[in-house]
C-alpha cells in the first residue's frame, strides 16, 4: 500500500484524531462551531494526496490559503493557532503512515513540504488579512482619544503612538514570512516560527492591554482565572523567544528553579511580556537581567535594564494609564498600566527602583498561595 492509499483510507481516523488534539491543546476553538474547525482541511488532504500522487502543489497553496482566510474570522485566532494546527495534523498524518512498512522517504519529504509549503502561505494570506488591523487601529485610537478627552496638541500624538507600536510587529511579521520565503532549512525555519509566534502575540497584547487598560475602572480589577504554574519554566519559555531577536544577553537569575505560584497564566505573561519589551526598548542594548525569589509567601519578579534612569520626579506617575515620560521616547504608559493592572488583580503590586549604579528594576510582587484567596 502506498502512503497516498493510506492517508486516503485513514483520512477520516486523522481527521478525527486531529480534531480531538486541537480541542485539547488550542482552547479557543471551543468557541466555534465543529464543521467551521473542520473547514478546509479535509480538501487539504485530498491535496495532500494529490501532491504525493503527481507532485502538484496548487491544490495545497490554494487550500492553505482558504485555511488562514477561514482563521481570520475567528475571534482572539492568531497565526501561532495556524502553525499548531498544522504540526497537529502533521502528527497524525505519520501517526497513521509511520504503521506501514515501505513507506518512501521521499514522500516523507513530500509531507513535510506540504506542511512547510501550507505554513508559508497561509502565514501570507493571514498577514495580509489581518493587515486590516493596522488600518482599524487608527479609528479605533481616535474613538478612545475622544472617549478621554484628549487636548488637541496630544491627541494626533496618541492616535500616531498606538499606530506606530501596532505596526512594529506587523513590519516583524512581514520580515519573518520573506525569509521562510527564502526556503531556510529546518532549524532556522523553526527559529522563524518562533519569531513570528512572538510578533503576533505582541501585537495581540498591544491591542488587549490598550482595551483592557482604557475599559477597566480603575476602582475594580481584572477579572483573574489562576492555576498553579511553575515559575522559572514559564519564564524561560518567555524568554528563550526573546534571545531569538535580543543581540545581547538576557541572564536570568532564580534561586528556587521549582517555585510554583497561583496565578492567571495569561495575564501573567502578558504582564511579564510587557516588562521585557519596555526593558529591551529602553536598555541602551545591555544585558538584561531578570530575578525570581519567593520570601514571606510572595513572589518577587524583577527586570532590569542598564539604559537611562528614570527621573524621581516621575517615578510616582510611571504606572499610571496613558502617562508619556519626557523624554523624547515614544509611548503612552499603557504596557506598565496594564502591568500594574495584573499586579493589583492578584492581590499584589509593581514598584520601580532607578540610579545610574544599579539601572532600572522593575518589582513585580504578589502573593504566592493567592489560590485560596
Amino acid at each position: 500500500m502506498t502512503i497516498s492509499e493510506a492517508i486516503r483510507r485513514h483520512k477520516d481516523l486523522i481527521l478525527k484524531r486531529w480534531k480531538e488534539r486541537l480541542y485539547e491543546e488550542i482552547p479557543e476553538v471551543k468557541r466555534h462551531d465543529k464543521a467551521a474547525i473542520e473547514n478546509s482541511v479535509p480538501d487539504w488532504l485530498e491535496a495532500l494526496i494529490d501532491l504525493l500522487e503527481s507532485t502538484d502543489n496548487k491544490e495545497i497553496v490554494f487550500n492553505s490559503q482558504e485555511h488562514a482566510l477561514d482563521r481570520s474570522r475567528f475571534q482572539i485566532y492568531s497565526l501561532k493557532h495556524i502553525i499548531r494546527e498544522y504540526n497537529l495534523l502533521k502528527h497524525e498524518i505519520f501517526n497513521v503512515t509511520d504503521g506501514y512498512d515501505g513507506v518512501h522517504p521521499r514522500d516523507r519529504n513530500l509531507i513535510m513540504y506540504a506542511i512547510d509549503l501550507s505554513i508559508e502561505e497561509a502565514a501570507e494570506a493571514f498577514y495580509r488579512i489581518k493587515q486590516g488591523v493596522q488600518v482599524n487601529a487608527r479609528s479605533v485610537a481616535e474613538q478612545k482619544a475622544d472617549a478621554m478627552q484628549l487636548q488637541d496638541d496630544n491627541r494626533e500624538q496618541f492616535i500616531r503612538s498606538i499606530t506606530h507600536d501596532l505596526n512594529n510587529p506587523l513590519i516583524n511579521i512581514k520580515g519573518c514570512i520573506s525569509l521562510l520565503e527564502e526556503g531556510p532549512d529546518v532549524n532556522e525555519t523553526a527559529k522563524i516560527l518562533k519569531m513570528l509566534k512572538t510578533c503576533t502575540e505582541q501585537a495581540e497584547s498591544l491591542i488587549k492591554n490598550f482595551l483592557d487598560v482604557s475599559e477597566v475602572n480603575p476602582t475594580e480589577k481584572l477579572p483573574v482565572r489562576k492555576e498553579l504554574v511553575k515559575i522559572m519554566e514559564e519564564i524561560e519559555n518567555e524568554v528563550a523567544v526573546y534571545k531569538l531577536a535580543y543581540r545581547n544577553r538576557i541572564d536570568i537569575q532564580c534561586a528556587n528553579s521549582d517555585l510554583e505560584a497561583a496565578l492567571d497564566i495569561g495575564l501573567f505573561r502578558r504582564a511579564f511580556n510587557n516588562l521585557m519589551n519596555n526593558a529591551i526598548k529602553h536598555g541602551a542594548n545591555a544585558p538584561i537581567e531578570v530575578h525570581c525569589s519567593a520570601k514571606n509567601d510572595e513572589l518577587a519578579i524583577s527586570v532590569i535594564n542598564q539604559g537611562r534612569t528614570i527621573p524621581a520626579a516621575e517615578m510616582e506617575h510611571i504606572f499610571n494609564r496613558y502617562y508619556k515620560i519626557e523624554d523624547g521616547s515614544r509611548g503612552w504608559g499603557i504596557g506598565l498600566a496594564f502591568v500594574k493592572e495584573v499586579a493589583h488583580a492578584h492581590g499584589g503590586e509593581v514598584k520601580v527602583k532607578s540610579n545610574e549604579e544599579e539601572g532600572t528594576r522593575f518589582i513585580f510582587r504578589i502573593p504566592i498561595n493567592y489560590l485560596n484567596n
